[in-house]
């Protein structure tokens, strides 16, 4: 029987594998941070009605002000890639430049989780963008880091990501901090625009295979926006990935283990709506798919909502999230103890 209510999906316990930090922030955090900085200070206007209900002081025109600035947001992100990458530069990493500012966007972020019942997080981010105010790659890690050892509510595990129009001297500092942090780190990513840097780029695998046998696991964003190459195939192999964020587009998924984030694919331009996304069928195909968010800020989704659409437009049910949330837990980064202990959940739930 397909799951109607939202509130019996957060209830249920959740894995997520596939989500970045900077576009999951609280739109009134977001608010907040800016009138400390001067809402004049952005490259990126705000809107009038915004700030203006934003001073009055008032908690229900603050909540009121949040709610139009994350339409606001979402409006002009959804325009278009470029449009989605400048209010991301402009409006979101600007506030993530000091080590206060990254403890309480990560900490945030992780009350959130656990609320929807998320029991296990891994949560990706790339350190090198916020050290445009003087931070280094350490002190980031250190403001995150933070955070998630403060965490006993649910497993929680960082994920670094390096950017495709980066170089391999980058990703060999990247795949360092991996290793320093191993305790908090369980995995390289490879994210970013795939139309300007297609395919699983030689330099980032180079390092990415250092760290697979250092014990690090490995991610790749890769046939989001372009269909699968032979190339592709075989670095992947050559790389022993199997894991791929997005994994949308082609015919080539089987063996590897999709991070679909299906409100953010209709978001960001690559499926027209919801009810077209390939999810249903490459699942229906047997294909090895998860269930992410990608992002809360700009798609004004939770994992549990989410959920919902899919019980909406396909009628998924609870034999179809108990097997996406298995699948989620054995591709997981975590140890087979913490496996063990999530699959149990999941069954006794």
């Amino acid at each position: 029987m397909p799951m109607q209510s939202i509130n019996q999906l957060r209830k249920l316990p959740k894995v997520l594998l596939h989500e970045h930090l900077d576009c999951s922030l609280r739109p009134k955090t977001m608010l907040d941070l800016w009138s400390e900085r001067g809402f004049s200070n952005s490259n990126f206007p705000f809107p009038t009605d915004v700030i203006k209900l934003w001073h009055t002081q008032s908690a229900s025109n603050q909540a009121k002000a949040s709610r139009k600035y994350q339409d606001y947001l979402c409006q002009f992100a959804s325009l278009s890639l470029t449009n989605y990458v400048k209010a991301i530069v402009d409006h979101v990493l600007p506030l993530m430049q000091t080590s206060e500012n990254l403890y309480r966007i990560t900490k945030e972020r992780l009350d959130d989780a656990y609320d929807d019942g998320v029991i296990a997080f891994e949560l990706r981010f790339a350190p090198q963008l916020h050290t445009m105010s003087g931070l280094s790659l350490s002190e980031v890690l250190d403001s995150v880091v933070k955070a998630v050892a403060e965490e006993n509510r649910m497993h929680v595990k960082l994920i670094i990501c390096a950017l495709r129009h980066e170089n391999a001297i980058l990703a060999k500092d990247l795949g360092d901090l991996a290793v320093k942090y191993k305790d908090y780190v369980s995995g390289f990513d490879l994210a970013a625009d795939e139309s300007l840097n297609p395919g699983v780029l030689e330099w980032w695998l180079t390092e990415a295979i250092k760290l697979r046998d250092s014990g690090l696991g490995l991610t790749i964003h890769l046939w989001e926006t372009n269909d699968p190459k032979a190339t592709d195939l075989e670095r992947l192999n050559l790389g022993q990935i199997t894991r791929l964020g997005h994994g949308i587009r082609g015919d080539r998924q089987t063996g590897f283990v999709l991070e679909i984030c299906p409100t953010s694919n209709v978001v960001t331009g690559q499926v027209k709506t919801f009810e077209n996304h390939p999810i249903n069928d490459l699942y229906e195909r047997g294909e090895l798919v998860t269930v992410n968010t990608d992002g809360t800020l700009f798609t004004k989704v939770t994992l549990s909502k989410e959920y919902q659409k899919l019980s909406k437009y396909f009628n998924w049910g609870l034999s179809h999230f108990l097997k996406v949330n298995q699948t989620a837990v054995h591709a997981s980064h975590f140890s087979q103890a913490v496996k063990s202990e999530l699959l149990q959940k999941l069954s006794q739930a």
